[in-house]
């Protein structure tokens, strides 16, 4: 009975050093919809501005709205796949499926449906704060 007394006082005292103590960072925001919608603007207008670009024909412009290091592996992709569209004179429309929604603490995501000559696709895109401004960091059809 005393040692469960103890026990119990011990794991009461550490629980009030915990609440007392806090913590100096915010709490990461948890995996959900954005309560931010002057972000949520933000990032549609980056989601759609990439594909203007794309629609453009201009790979320079494309490129910058990309991570660097995702930009660095689908430079090659991305150049072949405007040259295709540029060659059949192609318009993409993009609309949005799903609104931007919180993946992680600096990380966000949305899905697009494209319409192309040849069908419908869905395109997911992901976005990470890099040094206060956000880059996409996936652009992508899924299934």
């Amino acid at each position: 009975m005393v040692a469960r007394s103890v026990t119990t006082g011990l794991v009461t005292t550490l629980a009030i050093m915990a609440l007392a103590c806090g913590s100096s960072t915010p709490a990461p925001l948890p995996p959900g919809p954005l309560g931010d919608s002057q972000e949520a603007e933000a990032l549609r207008a980056l989601a759609f501005a990439y594909w203007e670009a794309f629609n453009s024909y201009d790979v320079n412009r494309t490129l910058a709205y990309l991570e660097d290091e995702y930009g660095r592996q689908r430079e090659e992709e991305i150049r072949d796949e405007i040259g295709k569209i540029k060659l059949f004179r192609v318009h993409l429309e993009v609309s949005e499926e799903t609104p931007p929604w919180t993946v992680g603490p600096d990380e966000r995501e949305m899905y697009l449906t494209m319409k192309e000559p040849l069908g419908t696709r869905r395109i997911r895109m992901a976005f990470r704060e890099v040094a206060g401004e956000w880059k996409i960091i996936f652009a992508e059809e899924v299934k």
